[in-house]
């Protein structure tokens, strides 16, 4: 991860480890051409705490 992608967010932190512990122990997310719910809200939930963490940091 870049200085630019990294964020000080704990959030954002514990919302990445949750959807990536999630995929990594999830078939449906590890294989490519399907999809996950679970995994997808996770990801989500991840995007969402970065972006305000971003938006909330001045960072680009």
């Amino acid at each position: 991860m870049t200085a630019a992608e990294e964020t000080k967010d704990p959030f954002a932190d514990d919302a990445w480890r949750a959807a990536i512990e999630h995929a990594a122990g999830c078939l449906a997310c590890r294989t490519p051409g399907t999809g996950c719910e679970t995994g997808e809200q996770l990801l989500r939930a991840y995007e969402d705490a970065t972006r305000k963490a971003h938006a909330e940091g001045g960072s680009t």
